[in-house]
C-alpha cells in the first residue's frame, strides 16, 4: 500500500496523466464500439481521477482502493462519487456494474497469480451480463532496466523513475521527486510482471471472453503504450 506521503505527492504534484489519458481513450472506445455504460467501478482507483471523468460523462461511477490516503483525497475531490477502502482480492460489493476498470498496472501489485485469479472471479461475480472488464498490466519487454526516466511536471517540479529487478523477480520502481532542485520525496514501489498469456488464460478459465490483449487500447496508428491493455467481456 502507498504511504500517506506518497498519496500526498501523487495528488499535489499532478500525477494524473495516466488516468486522464486512459479515460480519454476509454470514452472513445466505448463510443466506437457502441457500448453503453450506466454504472462503473474502478478498482485501485487512487485519487479517483478516472471516476471523476466518467462521472462527468453521465456514468454513475464508483471507486475502491486499498490506500486510505488515496480514498481520502478522492472523496475530497468529489464527495458525490461513492468511494470505499477495501482489498480487491476480497472485495465483493453488493451491487453490479456494466464496466469494471483497473488501471495504472495496479494488478502488478498483486504478487501471486492465485490472488489475481481470485480478483477475476470476484469481478465476474459483480459484473452485469454483457459487461466489460478493462485493465492494464506491465509489459515485460517494455519495462526499462536501470535507466532513469525523467519527467517534468512543471518548470519547478521534476520527477525521476528508475526500474530494477530484484533476486525474486519483482520489479522495483524508485520514485524521486524534486522541487526547485531540492529533494522532496522518495519511495520504492514493488510490483511483479505477470505473463499476459497466463493472465488471459485465467480470465478465460473464469468465464470471460477475452476480446483484446494488446499494447494499444484504440486502433489509431501511433497509439501504443508500454503496457498491455486487456478487454474482457462477461
Amino acid at each position: 500500500m502507498y504511504s500517506n506521503a506518497f498519496c500526498k505527492v501523487y495528488n499535489e504534484f499532478g500525477w494524473n496523466y495516466f488516468p486522464e489519458a486512459f479515460a480519454e481513450q476509454l470514452l472513445v472506445w466505448l463510443e466506437q464500439n457502441q457500448v453503453h455504460v450506466n454504472t462503473s467501478l474502478d478498482l485501485a482507483c487512487g485519487t479517483g481521477i478516472l471516476c471523476e471523468i466518467l462521472h462527468e460523462h453521465g456514468i454513475e461511477s464508483s471507486g475502491m482502493d486499498f490506500s486510505e490516503g488515496m480514498i481520502e483525497i478522492a472523496k475530497e475531490h468529489n464527495p458525490d462519487i461513492f468511494y470505499e477502502v477495501a482489498d480487491m482480492i476480497q472485495y465483493r460489493p453488493d451491487r453490479h456494474f456494466d464496466l469494471v476498470t483497473c488501471t495504472g498496472d495496479a494488478l502488478n501489485h498483486i504478487m501471486d497469480l492465485n490472488d489475481v485469479e481470485q480478483i477475476f472471479q470476484n469481478v465476474y461475480g459483480y459484473l452485469n451480463d454483457g459487461g466489460y472488464f478493462i485493465f492494464d498490466i506491465l509489459n515485460e519487454k517494455e519495462v526499462p532496466m536501470e535507466e532513469p526516466i525523467d519527467l517534468d511536471f512543471s518548470e519547478e517540479i521534476k520527477a525521476q523513475f528508475i526500474v530494477t529487478h530484484d533476486e525474486e523477480g519483482a520489479v522495483n520502481l524508485k520514485v524521486t521527486v524534486y522541487e526547485q532542485g531540492k529533494l522532496q520525496f522518495e519511495e520504492v514501489i514493488r510490483e511483479i510482471v505477470h505473463d499476459e498469456k497466463e493472465v488471459c488464460r485465467l480470465l478465460t478459465k473464469t468465464g470471460f471472453q477475452v476480446l483484446k490483449c494488446s499494447n494499444h487500447l484504440l486502433e489509431n496508428k501511433g497509439n501504443y503504450s508500454k503496457t498491455w491493455y486487456v478487454i474482457a467481456k462477461k
